[in-house]
This record gives C-alpha cells, sequence and structure tokens, in this order.
C-alpha cells in the first residue's frame, strides 16, 4: 500500500496533464496568471516547478472512485472541476485576506494586482463548471448543482467571516459554520462526486458524504493548527497570517471563553487594532495555548479523524482505495505531538 506522501505524488502526476490541458482554453492573460498560480511558471512566464501543493480535493474524489485506472479514469472530469474551483476559491480568498505568500511565492494579486486577480478566480469557476458541462453524463449536472450550492454556502461563509474580524466577541457557532462552509462540506462534495460516477448507491453515496464531512472537518481544523504552531510549511506559507488578521477561529473563540489574566490579555489583543509585531503574535499563541485553545483544537482534529475512519467502510468498498484514504486521512495528524 502507498503511503500518504505516495498517494499525493501519484495524485499530482495524475492530475497534471489534465489540468494543464483545461487551463489552456483560457484565453491570455488570464491564463498566464493561472499558470502563476499552479507554479507551472514564475511571473515572467519562465517554466518551473510547483512545490507545496497538496490536492487534497482531487486526492478525495479520485480515492472515493476507487483504486484502479478505469476509476481514476472515470472521475478525473470532475477532480479537475474540484481543482479548479479550490484554486478560484484561493485566489479570492488570498486577496480577501491579503495574503503576500501562497506555495512559497508572492500570490497572484501582489503580482498581478487585485482586479486581475478576481477575474483569474472568475475565469476558474467558469472553466470547472464549463467543464462539467460538456461531459454528457447525467451524473455531470448532479455534480454542477452541488458544486454551485457548495459555493453559494462558501461565499456567505466569507461574509460572515470578514463580519466578525477584529473582536474578542467572536462566535464559536459561526467559527464552525465557517470551517464547514468552505472546506468541510467542499470535501463532501467531492467524495460524493467519486461516488456517484462509480456508480453507488444511495447508501454509499450518504457514507461518502458524511466521510468527506469529518475528513475536511479535520483539515480544516489542522489548517488553523498549522498556522500557529505547525512548522513544517513555514517556507511556504505566512505563519501567524490569522492570528495577524484577528480573524473569528474556532480555537480562539474556545480560550476567550476562559477565565483569568491570559484570557483578559488575549481578549485585549483582539480588541485592539494596532499591527502586532511578531514576538506579540507568538506570545498571543501561547496565550491561546495557555487557555486551552490549543489542546481543544487537537482534540477536534483526532475526533473527525476517527469519525472519518469509522463511516470510511460504508462509503468505500474498493478496500485498496478504503485502506490509502485511511492512510491518507491519518496522516493530516502527523505533525501533532
Amino acid at each position: 500500500m502507498r503511503t500518504s506522501q505516495q498517494i499525493t505524488r501519484d495524485v499530482i502526476a495524475f492530475m497534471e496533464p489534465a489540468l494543464r490541458e483545461t487551463t489552456a482554453l483560457l484565453g491570455q492573460p488570464v491564463r498566464r496568471m493561472v499558470e502563476y498560480h499552479f507554479g507551472w511558471i514564475d511571473a515572467e512566464g519562465r517554466p518551473s516547478t510547483p512545490v507545496g501543493f497538496r490536492r487534497r480535493p482531487a486526492l478525495v474524489a479520485l480515492l472515493c472512485a476507487g483504486s484502479s485506472a478505469q476509476a481514476w479514469d472515470a472521475v478525473r472530469t470532475a477532480a479537475v472541476a474540484g481543482t479548479l474551483m479550490s484554486a478560484a476559491g484561493t485566489v479570492h480568498d488570498d486577496i480577501i485576506d491579503r495574503e503576500m505568500v501562497r506555495k512559497g511565492r508572492p500570490t497572484v494579486w501582489t503580482v498581478f494586482g487585485v482586479p486581475a486577480a478576481i477575474q483569474v478566480g472568475v475565469a476558474l469557476h467558469c472553466l470547472a463548471f464549463e467543464l462539467l458541462a460538456q461531459d454528457p453524463r447525467p451524473v455531470s449536472a448532479v455534480l454542477a448543482r452541488r458544486a454551485a450550492y457548495a459555493i453559494r454556502e462558501c461565499c456567505s461563509g466569507q461574509v460572515r467571516d470578514l463580519e466578525t474580524e477584529g473582536s474578542s466577541r467572536m462566535s464559536l457557532e459561526l467559527s464552525l459554520e465557517l470551517l464547514e462552509s468552505t472546506i468541510a462540506l467542499p470535501t463532501a462534495g467531492v467524495c460524493v462526486a467519486g461516488a456517484l460516477v462509480r456508480g453507488a448507491g444511495e447508501e454509499e453515496v450518504a457514507a461518502a458524504e458524511r466521510f468527506g464531512y469529518h475528513a475536511g472537518m479535520a483539515m480544516a481544523f489542522f489548517d488553523d493548527w498549522e498556522g500557529v504552531w505547525g512548522t513544517s510549511r513555514d517556507a511556504l506559507e505566512d505563519r501567524f497570517a490569522d492570528l495577524r488578521r484577528r480573524k473569528s477561529r474556532a480555537f480562539a473563540a474556545i480560550a476567550l471563553q476562559s477565565r483569568g489574566p491570559a484570557r483578559d490579555q488575549l481578549a485585549a489583543f483582539y480588541d485592539d487594532t494596532a499591527e502586532p509585531t511578531l514576538d506579540r503574535l507568538r506570545h498571543v499563541a501561547d496565550l491561546i495555548e495557555e487557555c486551552q485553545g490549543r489542546s481543544w483544537l487537537e482534540e477536534r482534529i483526532r475526533e473527525h479523524i476517527r469519525l472519518a475512519q469509522d463511516i470510511l467502510p460504508q462509503a468505500v468498498p474498493d478496500p485498496v482505495a478504503q485502506a490509502e484514504l485511511a492512510a491518507f486521512v491519518d496522516a493530516i495528524a502527523d505533525e501533532l505531538p
């Protein structure tokens, strides 16, 4: 059986030709900007090697379809469409969050400007739906409707996220809803895509959806953890970005529910508007840990991994795909203490 790292490499190798072929349909200059986002060229248009991509939406879609070459070929279109939608969301998120670095290089908006980056995201979404519309199989219409719903919910979540930014009066409920709408539900959607394409019955489709939801929540919670306490992607992403923006996050909401001097210092930080120094951000991370926000977050990661593992046998009958999905989900927590 392949390790999680080997699965990721194989998914990238399988997806790359189809992804390049699809993005070649875009007109210039959007095509060049998309190629830059995917790491295929640098800002000057010279060929470059992509770094740091994990292709998680494609990976779960492919393995929910099965482990054979035939199964992967059948779900390739949906996996490419899901990857394009994920990329569109990332490009727009980077604008909203003023992220400067993504995958170890300047973000699209910092290189090409905000107006151009907005159009890149729109073009990627359009291209994804065009791809699904060109697929004559009836299942593609179902996937398009599900994808449209997921994107609409994601947009609502992003707006709510902006509304709660920069305040100690953050809501745990809204923070959890944000993770659901932006990561968990889209992950559930691509898992359903894999199940539907292989002709799964209603019970298997429902199980695939639940698996995707819990795997997505585990990934979402881990992304939050990685952004504060992780070190493996320091050279690829802007560490402490969410803390710097004082964004509403579930682990911070939990910490702010505690009592004592550490909680009061944490609340003062979230109500402040001054640009924090790196030392202050490190101190804030320590305060969150002291107020039990970190331990709560690590418990949630492990909980959703367990829930995903529990439903997996009902979601994916292929024993090889099932084992490899289990390895992938287990690996989410590899960096945790």
